[in-house]
């Protein structure tokens, strides 16, 4: 009897099946991946454009800022300022004064030289 039990049971290839279920959770944690990822990537580009919005705000803000210290430094602006009295002049006295002047060229061969190659500057004379 012990026989003919074990001619009617089905055996199971444990190696096929174990194949089987590998792959099936690779392609499973694949396409979680890939779910994951993609949704990552779109709320990424929400964000994206988000501060692109907020940098084009920005920039707009700059501008106008820069336009309006130009209008309140300009010329005219800063004289009506003068004669409103809300602005002071005060002369700045001569010790006070830094002049610079600019050195004679000299003529000598150990001079500085606008020449990259001295040697090409000499046999040219």
């Amino acid at each position: 009897m012990n026989r003919s039990r074990r001619r009617n049971c089905n055996t199971v290839n444990a190696a096929s099946l174990a194949r089987w279920i590998v792959m099936t959770a690779f392609l499973a944690l694949a396409g979680l991946a890939y779910v994951y990822l993609t949704l990552q990537l779109y709320h990424l580009g929400e964000r994206r454009k988000a501060i692109e919005t907020e940098l084009a705000d920005l920039h707009k803000k700059n501008d106008a800022a820069a336009a309006n210290i130009a209008l309140l430094t300009s010329r005219t602006a800063l004289q009506r300022r003068l004669k409103e009295g809300y602005l002071q002049m005060i002369a700045i006295p001569d010790s006070k004064i830094v002049r610079l002047t600019i050195p004679a060229r000299s003529t000598d061969e150990e001079a500085v030289q606008p020449v990259a190659n001295p040697l090409a500057q000499h046999e040219s004379k």
